[in-house]
């Protein structure tokens, strides 16, 4: 009600009766302010946000609109700025769906099922119809020259990797020839017996 102007005629004891009476259907139609509201200082000073305004010189207001304006200008070029990043990743995205060029040169199994090609195998299966059991064994080391002929086994010889065993055992011999024949500082610490006083 403090807002209402108070009537001229009013006495100055009776200010409080002199208000203008609410109407009753107002107070009900009225929502609960529960929070907010400009706070204590805008009840006690009303408007008070506008009179500093009013009162602040022409450049402190520009400026404070200028760096406003800005603040919100970069938040939307920042945005731009990420947007084309994301959408230039998108893009590349593209490329990594896998092209039918180099796909699996397999049957899935479920197409095998509806084909009627599919193979019910077993974990332990092994090459050649062996299954692990005993009499049914394939030792995969008996031939470890295979898929390659005798010949192509010769070529391969000749790009052999050194052996490391080989190349451990060097590296052992070096470090003990260097420790042999290395001249090794030796340090004498003699005690120095006090003098007696």
């Amino acid at each position: 009600f403090g807002s209402r102007p108070i009537s001229d005629s009013c006495p100055s004891s009776l200010h409080f009766y002199c208000y203008p009476r609410p109407d009753f259907a107002a107070m009900l139609r009225s929502g609960v302010k529960r929070a907010g509201g400009g706070g204590i200082l805008d009840k006690m000073v009303p408007g008070y946000k506008d009179k500093i305004w009013a009162s602040l010189p022409q450049g402190v207001k520009e400026y404070k609109v200028k760096s406003e304006n800005d603040a919100f200008e970069n938040g939307i070029k920042q945005h731009m700025k990420w947007q084309n990043i994301f959408l230039s990743y998108k893009e590349t995205e593209k490329g990594f769906a896998p092209s039918q060029k180099y796909r699996k040169q397999a049957v899935d199994w479920r197409r095998q099922m509806e084909r009627g090609t599919m193979h019910y195998g077993r974990w332990y299966e092994g090459p050649k119809g062996s299954d692990y059991r005993p009499g049914n064994t394939v030792d995969r080391l008996e031939n470890v020259r295979e898929p390659f002929t005798d010949a192509e086994w010769a070529e391969r010889k000749n790009y052999r990797s050194w052996d490391m065993l080989k190349l451990a055992y060097a590296g052992i011999g070096l470090f003990l020839a260097y420790r042999v024949t290395g001249e090794w500082p030796v340090v004498w610490c003699e005690e120095v017996e006090k003098e007696e006083k």
